[in-house]
């Protein structure tokens, strides 16, 4: 069975991470992804959900390892997605987690975020 034979049975969701995460595939997978959603003739709108979802997977994965100490904040790149539109998704995920965050000074994120994204 061949990676596109395989791509066929797998949900959008999947075959859109596929593409997200491409540094983390072989080059041919993510090219039977990106065929397998045109051999759909899959709506714009559906896939750009499916994108948000996965960089939203990402950033609170990302968020969850942040180190205030360690780390600078740094905005994820997106196949699907322009720059701006992963911003917004990134100070939507950015607000959740700071309110989950009970040890944080709250005034003092608002400028590191001002300052990461400018």
């Amino acid at each position: 069975m061949t990676i596109a034979d395989r791509y066929k049975q797998k949900p959008l969701l999947f075959l859109v991470k596929v593409i997200e995460h491409a540094p983390d595939f072989q080059p041919e997978a993510v090219e039977a992804a990106k065929r397998e959603i045109q051999s759909r003739k899959v709506d714009r709108a559906d896939i750009l959900k499916a994108a948000r979802q996965v960089i939203t997977e990402d950033i609170d994965a990302y968020l969850d390892s942040f180190s205030v100490v360690n780390d600078k904040l740094k905005l994820p790149k997106s196949f699907f997605l322009n720059e701006e539109e992963v911003k917004l998704v990134f100070q939507t995920c950015f607000v959740r987690w700071k309110e989950e965050s009970d040890d944080m000074i709250p005034d003092s994120w608002l400028y590191v975020l001002g300052a990461g994204f400018g």
